[in-house]
């Protein structure tokens, strides 16, 4: 299930993006995007929270995490911040463009994982694929 849902976040990504180049390219602002984008996550979760009934369950699991919700609110500042970072990137130059240097997302997933938690999820076939990555990032930034 894990590549379905992996896939179908790609595709939504790509539609959001192509779009997201377009009303930024028309001269929406992107913190202006990015704001419409928090409130409606916003307004999606109290609707969610309410027709589940599971206001408390958040909560409870935050709570649950004891010394690890410093965890919690890095990933919280981080995906919110890259967030803002998408849509200044593709702002400043065009969706394709910033996609396809954001791609190299998962050698800095890799490296984290390994410098905060010493937890290598990386072998050899994966580590060309990222040096492949990286490679075309600078083929892109060379050529753009």
């Amino acid at each position: 299930m894990w590549l379905f849902y992996a896939l179908a976040a790609s595709v939504v990504w790509g539609i959001g993006y192509a779009a997201c180049g377009r009303i930024l390219q028309r001269g929406f602002s992107s913190t202006g995007l990015f704001f419409l984008d928090m409130f409606f996550g916003l307004l999606a979760m109290i609707v969610y929270f309410t027709v589940t009934k599971s206001w408390g369950l958040t909560f409870a699991q935050g709570r649950q995490l004891g010394g690890q919700s410093f965890w919690l609110a890095v990933t919280v500042v981080a995906t919110t911040s890259a967030s803002l970072f998408s849509f200044l990137a593709i702002q400043n130059k065009n969706a394709t463009l910033a996609s396809l240097v954001e791609i190299s997302y998962p050698f800095f997933v890799a490296f984290f994982a390994w410098l905060l938690f010493r937890d290598t999820q990386l072998t050899w076939p994966t580590a060309f694929g990222g040096i492949l990555i990286l490679a075309g990032i600078g083929i892109i930034y060379r050529f753009n």
